[in-house]
């Protein structure tokens, strides 16, 4: 550990598993910030990295406090941050992947809104760019093509190119200069989601996300701050194997004891391009089904509704929700058929999505005759109320998968 004993204001957890030099790349980035670096402490947990990464504490040195946690293996993502969780002892907590570069403003705008607004959430993943930072072996024939449709204007990076074609190694592109006057930049451009976000969601709840009821799945650890109060109440990440869904599932659980989430567009970081695991899907889908049978609770599931073949958006799924939680409010005691099986059809696709079985014939098979026929006569009830469109249209659809 490199460190002082001031109080610290702002701790930020990173797990990293053979990340370097990005690592390092994002380390450079946090020492380039506005805010007083002696109130921040970076906790690097070291998830059985066998690159340089375990080099980095007598190589380096940094005005912030750098604590690295070596975990002894591969424990996983989950399980890394809260080792590096139990050890934090700033106010706000910054969970930040080891590949994010960020600009220098950043620590100072997730301060500022944990200031001003009661148990908050501050997401950066809407603001995501990408960035090639460095040049990988495996990467896909179209990562490098696309990486030097970046570079091909920049000399020293062609010459860079070059000396990867002839050793086929890891080869950086960047360097702690570019980083400290942010000329990286020039090697950036947008994710496939980035403006998927901001039509969807920014256009339709704004930067609060004023009644968007499931801003939890915005809960990406990849970039997102909350208090060290709030995650005291809520307790650690749920160590799901694989990859995905624990940084949601705590998500989860903040908004349901208060959580207030909100996002800056200022908050714009870019993500290191590298090679990606093609097990991280499978694994998705099954911590996603882990995640839904934990709480079976209609805000998990109405997630699923993205995993159609034709999928319905985050806006459309937010206001089908709107309907649902409306009607439930307004005839507690009604329509419980209804209710019924929109709850297990949503369940059914979680569970068939889990396991790769076809997403066809959602309404329950146990249903008898009686109960099918009472189904339409209560749906024909509610649809003759005229006040829950987007509810029945969604059902219409399960209903005919």
């Amino acid at each position: 550990m490199h460190g002082s004993k001031t109080e610290k204001e702002i701790s930020i957890i990173i797990p990293t598993y053979n990340k370097f030099p990005q690592n390092l790349f994002t380390l450079y980035s946090l020492q380039n910030q506005t805010f007083d670096l002696s109130k921040v402490e970076v906790i690097l947990i070291d998830d059985g990295s066998t690159d340089e990464t375990a080099q980095i504490m007598n190589r380096h040195s940094f005005t912030f406090d750098l604590k690295y946690i070596d975990c002894g293996g591969n424990i996983g993502r989950a399980a890394a941050r809260n080792k590096g969780l139990m050890e934090a002892k700033g106010k706000v907590i910054i969970f930040l992947d080891a590949e994010i570069l960020v600009r220098p403003d950043f620590l100072t705008i997730h301060h500022t809104y944990h200031k001003e607004i009661k148990n908050a959430v501050v997401t950066g993943i809407i603001f995501i760019k990408r960035l090639y930072s460095v040049l990988f072996n495996d990467f896909t024939p179209e990562q490098i093509e696309e990486c030097y449709e970046l570079a091909k204007c920049n000399p020293i990076l062609v010459k860079k190119f070059k000396e990867f074609e002839v050793n086929k190694g890891r080869k950086p592109l960047i360097t702690r200069a570019d980083i400290i006057n942010q000329s990286y930049q020039s090697m950036t451009m947008p994710t496939h989601y980035e403006e998927f976000y901001k039509r969807i969601l920014i256009n339709n709840y704004g930067y609060q996300l004023q009644d968007y009821r499931i801003p939890w799945q915005l809960f990406g650890t990849g970039h997102v701050s909350v208090s060290k109060g709030m995650l005291d109440r809520v307790g650690l990440f749920s160590e799901y194997p694989g990859y995905g869904w624990d940084d949601c599932e705590m998500g989860f659980r903040l908004y349901k004891k208060g959580a207030k989430y909100v996002t800056d567009p200022r908050l714009v970081s870019y993500h290191q391009e590298h090679p990606v695991s093609i097990h991280n899907t499978d694994d998705s889908k099954k911590n996603y089904y882990r995640f839904q049978e934990t709480y079976r609770s209609i805000e998990c599931m109405i997630i699923s509704l993205t995993f159609l073949p034709v999928p319905f958006n985050l806006h459309e799924v937010n206001q089908i929700l709107i309907d649902y939680h409306k009607l439930c409010e307004t005839y507690p005691n009604d329509y419980s058929l209804t209710k019924k099986v929109f709850h297990e059809m949503l369940r059914g696709i979680g569970k068939r999505r889990a396991f790769n079985e076809p997403l066809t014939e959602l309404i329950p098979k146990h249903l008898s005759e009686e109960q099918v026929a009472a189904l339409h006569e209560e749906l024909q009830t509610v649809g003759n109320k005229k006040e829950f469109t987007r509810f029945l249209e969604c059902f219409d659809r399960l209903k005919k998968l």
